[in-house]
C-alpha cells in the first residue's frame, strides 16, 4: 500500500511542477499582405497577433520599417499598439517593390520578428497630401511566423521527469525496504 501511495504522490508532484511550454505569440494577419499591390503612397500598415503585445510603462518596444528592394536604407515608421494590433503610418515617395520588417515583444516577454514584401504602384502625378483613393490589396497567403525555437521542449522535459519518477520511485522504495530488514 505504501508503494502505491508513494508512486501516486511522486507522479502528482511531478505533474504539478512540470510546467507546459508556452509558445511565442504569432502574427495572424498583416496588411498589406505579402505580395500585395498598394496604390497609395501614404497608407496604414496593420499587424494583428494572437495575443496582446507587451507594452511596459507606455513603451511599445516594437518597430516597423520599410525599404525599397535593392536599397540598404531602412525607414522606421511611427507605430501605435492597441491590444494585439500594431498600426504604423507609412508614407513612401517612390514606386517599386518594398521590404517590410517588424519586431515586437510578445506577451511572454520574448522578442519576435518577421518580414514581408509588397509593391507600391503610384501615378507620377500623385500628390502625397491629396490621395483619396482606397488602398487596393491583392489577397495573398499569410505565412506563419516562427521563432526558430522548439516549442515542445518543455513538454519533453516534463515527460522525461514523469518517466524518471515512475522508474526510480519504486527502486528507491525497494532499497529503503531492504535497508529496514
Amino acid at each position: 500500500m505504501r508503494l502505491k501511495s508513494s508512486i501516486a504522490i511522486g507522479l502528482l508532484a511531478t505533474l504539478l511542477f512540470a510546467y507546459p511550454a508556452k509558445a511565442h505569440d504569432l502574427l495572424i494577419e498583416i496588411d498589406p499582405a505579402p505580395g500585395a499591390i498598394v496604390t497609395e503612397s501614404s497608407f496604414e500598415a496593420k499587424l494583428t497577433f494572437n495575443n496582446p503585445l507587451l507594452v511596459v510603462e507606455g513603451e511599445a518596444n516594437a518597430e516597423l520599417s520599410t525599404k525599397l528592394v535593392g536599397s540598404q536604407d531602412w525607414v522606421n515608421h511611427d507605430i501605435e499598439i492597441v491590444g494585439q494590433v500594431l498600426t504604423a503610418q507609412v508614407s513612401l515617395s517612390e514606386a517599386g517593390d518594398y521590404d517590410l520588417r517588424w519586431k515586437v515583444v510578445s506577451s511572454d516577454g520574448h522578442p519576435i520578428n518577421g518580414d514581408s514584401t509588397f509593391t507600391l504602384e503610384i501615378e507620377a502625378s500623385e500628390n502625397l497630401e491629396e490621395s483619396d483613393s482606397p488602398i487596393l490589396i491583392a489577397p495573398a497567403p499569410i505565412s506563419e511566423q516562427s521563432s526558430g525555437e522548439g516549442s515542445m521542449v518543455g513538454f519533453y522535459i516534463g515527460l522525461a521527469m514523469v518517466i524518471l519518477g515512475v522508474i526510480f520511485a519504486p527502486i528507491g522504495l525497494m532499497i529503503r525496504r531492504r535497508a529496514r530488514k
